[in-house]
Formats: C-alpha cells, structure tokens, sequence
C-alpha cells in the first residue's frame, strides 16, 4: 500500500498523546507509589492534549475533500472510522469535565471522569486499529494483532513520554525511580511486533482469488499499459533488502534503544525521542508492505 504520512503521523502521535493521558490519570490515584504534584500533572496532560489534538487534525490531511469530513462521523454503526471519530471528539470534553471536576473539588465525580476519559482513550486506540484489521483484501492487517499492537503501542509510548514527563518534577518532590512500566511495556510491544513479522506467509494466489483448486493460472493481459489509480494506491514496491534494514531500525530506535536508556539512565526525553522515531519507522512499514488482493490482477502472483 502507499504509505500515506498524514495517517503515519496521525496514528503515532495520537497514540502517543492518548497512552500518555492514559497513564498520567492512573498515576494521579497512585500517589503512594508515583509522586506527582498538581503542576507536573497538569504538564503532562497539556503534552498528551497537544499530542492527540495535533495527531487528529493532520489525519484531515489525508481526505480528498476536508469539507465532508463531518460525514465520517454519521457512519458509526457500521464504520470503525467513524467511531474513531466520534470517540475522538468525545475524549476532549470528556478530560476537560476531569480536569473541571479536579480543579473545583467534586470529588465524588473525578473517579467517574477519570474512568470515562480511559476508556474513551482505549476505544480510540482500538478503533483505529480496526480500521485495518477489518479488511479481509489486506491479507497482513486481516488479524487481531492490528488492534492489538495499536492499543500495545500507543499504551508503551505513553509510559515512555510519562516518565519523560515525570522528569520533570521539582527536585524536592524526590527522585524518579525505576520507570517499570515504560519497560515492561517495552518488552510486550518488542514480543508483539515480532510475532506480527513472523505470521505473514502469502496465502493469497490469483488461483484462489478465481476458485480454482487445479492448474495454474496465467494472466495473459493486465488489462493497462500505465499506471492507474488502483496501481498508484495499491502498488506500492519495497525492495527486500531495504525493508530488512528499515525493520531492523524500527526495533532498534523503538523499543531497544529506549530501553537501555530508561534502564540504565536518566535519558529519558532522548528515549521518547527514539520511540516515536521508530514507531513512525514501523507504522510507515506497516502501510509500506501490505499487499492488497487487487495487485494478483495487476501481474502478482501471490499476496
């Protein structure tokens, strides 16, 4: 598929945004284990509000007529974009009832707020990843693995950013431990996007794209001497060689590098960095390499 850098920055920073608001509400329960004053709080859900915000308004870079967007939203009951959206728009209202309900003492209703805003978050996660995984013509999205690693990602940058972000606490609040859940998130994503590598045999031919279970088909005409709308789209061409390095890099710069330097360092602005850098390498791959089923009539033998 074309790699579309609009949805790239979209999905990688949003998640980010959102898996950052994620855990800096569940850590403002947790103050006997995670030390965090109201202004550090505050920083940090001002990051993960600028994060998701910009994410979703470069998405509408990717529609081919910005003023019909407001009709994504109508589809809800059949489209995964659609809820997408419609979640989208009630995450910010949602934090900002939180944040009214902090700041004017109604103690009653912040763990409510709290709760609503979290799952709104992971329901956009979700969504998003569904948007790919519900498409049987895309053989390498077709799986639960595509929501999965969606949720599993935006979940390990936001820890990655809140201790980026906890860093930045006064000194005598105390000093930054161990960041365990950044790391074990680490780990689960590093597991997941290996396993989402190794599951991918072709299992799609022209054969049985037509129903034929004996022979051997041959296409004698593509049908087109240019390139077409279905070719530009869907035709995307990786060279092998180049996407074994760039797989190699997004692992690298994704999960081992932050690794290291939230393990054994106090790095951690330099390990967001590199996070986000491979997400965005890995996410570019994502599109990059899918193969939808078109192309066994453009000349492919398998998919």
């Amino acid at each position: 598929m074309k790699p579309a850098l609009s949805v790239i920055f979209f999905t990688v920073f949003s998640g980010a945004g959102l898996g950052l608001a994620i855990w800096t509400l569940i850590a403002s329960t947790m103050q006997h284990h995670i030390r965090m004053d109201i202004t550090t709080f505050h920083k940090a859900i001002a990051i993960a509000v600028v994060l998701t915000a910009l994410g979703l308004a470069s998405s509408t870079l990717h529609l081919a007529n910005r003023k019909n967007a407001i009709y994504a939203l109508t589809r809800w009951k059949t489209s995964w974009l659609s809820r997408e959206g419609v979640f989208a728009l009630l995450f910010f209202p949602l934090i900002a009832m939180h944040l009214a309900a902090i700041h004017f003492g109604y103690a009653a209703i912040a763990p409510f707020t709290m709760l609503k805003t979290i799952a709104c978050a992971l329901a956009i996660l979700f969504c998003t990843g569904m948007i790919y995984a519900c498409l049987p013509t895309v053989p390498r999205w077709h799986t639960w693995m595509t929501p999965a690693k969606y949720v599993v990602f935006g979940l390990m940058s936001g820890a990655v950013l809140f201790t980026a972000a906890l860093s930045l606490r006064p000194v005598e609040v105390g000093p930054l431990g161990k960041p365990m859940m950044a790391l074990f998130f680490l780990v689960v994503g590093f597991v997941l996007y290996l396993a989402y590598l190794l599951r991918h045999p072709r299992t799609h031919s022209i054969e049985s794209a037509l129903g034929v279970t004996q022979g051997r088909v041959r296409i004698l005409d593509v049908g087109h001497t240019h390139g077409t709308f279905l070719t530009n789209e869907f035709g995307f061409r990786l060279a092998r060689d180049s996407a074994r390095l760039l797989r190699w890099l997004a692992i690298l710069w994704a999960f081992v590098i932050p690794f290291v330097l939230l393990a054994w360092s106090t790095w951690y602005w330099v390990a967001t960095v590199f996070c986000v850098a491979g997400l965005l390498l890995e996410r570019w791959l994502f599109f990059a390499e899918a193969e939808h089923v078109v192309r066994l009539y453009h000349g492919q033998r398998s998919v």
